[in-house]
């Protein structure tokens, strides 16, 4: 018997763009509650961007945000669990990224990781300069890692999609921390790199929010379309992929139509036996 169900915002919930869910969608979720499935989103989002972006009402329980870093009661907004980076490791990651020729952004302790600061040395990505133009006025530049005082909740660096192979040399070097990747929300291509503090990820978080809640992962049906949903699709005893995910992905997992098809409606009829 399914008692939770687990799933990624854009891409799945939402399609990549949209900013409204259908009403196919919002009625299977509200299905879903009635019969008193556990309903979490899982989302690389922050706070600051779920309650700005999020249509009204959307009918879930739990936000398990910014990757994995922190989880929320979504009916009242309490965050419930932050998992962040100490002043000791945001100036260890900083000063292993300051190495490469590469812009990154450093996100400030939730509830504020809206605000960051970033170093702009080389020529900016398309998806960075998008990505701070998005935020006017919550950007700090800094010159210099001494210029770096406190914690953090993740670094975010944004490669070329044809950079794979320094995500991976990063996340090789950066290998005593979470580095998780995800494709651009922006831009639909370029390669994310994020750095969280040690086995902050998705699945992770999900696991400290079934424990608490008394349920198994193998009670779980999972619906993503990212590499960052494999933490928690891997654990999941019945887990999805929406058809329009790279073919790495659908390779992996039993497919769902795509999610402008409306495939997480059709993911929960399917786990619920409707």
């Amino acid at each position: 018997m399914i008692k939770a169900i687990i799933i990624d915002l854009d891409g799945t919930t939402l399609p990549r763009n949209w900013h409204q869910i259908s009403e196919e969608n919002r009625e299977a979720l509200e299905e879903a509650g009635r019969q008193g499935v556990v309903r979490i989103l899982a989302t690389g989002r922050s706070v600051f961007s779920l309650n700005n972006t999020l249509p009204e009402g959307l009918p879930v329980d739990y936000m398990v945000f910014s990757s994995g870093a922190g989880i929320m009661r979504w009916g009242d907004k309490e965050i419930l669990l932050t998992r962040e980076l100490s002043a000791e490791e945001t100036l260890d990651i900083a000063t292993h990224l300051w190495k490469y020729d590469i812009n990154f952004t450093i996100q400030q302790r939730i509830p504020d990781n809206h605000h960051f600061y970033y170093r702009n040395i080389s020529s900016l990505h398309e998806d960075f300069r998008r990505r701070i133009e998005n935020y006017p006025g919550l950007g700090t530049p800094i010159s210099s890692i001494d210029e770096i005082r406190d914690g953090a909740t993740q670094f975010l660096v944004i490669l070329d999609a044809k950079q794979l192979q320094l995500h991976g040399d990063i996340q090789q070097k950066l290998s005593t921390y979470s580095v998780i990747r995800s494709t651009s929300p922006i831009d639909n291509q370029a390669i994310w790199t994020e750095v969280f503090a040690p086995d902050v990820n998705k699945g992770t978080s999900c696991q400290l929010l079934l424990d608490q809640l008394g349920i198994h992962y193998d009670e779980c049906a999972g619906l993503g379309n990212d590499y960052n949903d494999l933490d928690f699709l891997k654990r999941c005893g019945h887990p999805f992929i929406v058809s329009n995910a790279s073919q790495p992905l659908r390779d992996q997992f039993d497919n769902m139509p795509a999610d402008e098809d409306n495939g997480l409606a059709v993911f929960i009829r399917h786990a619920l036996n409707l």
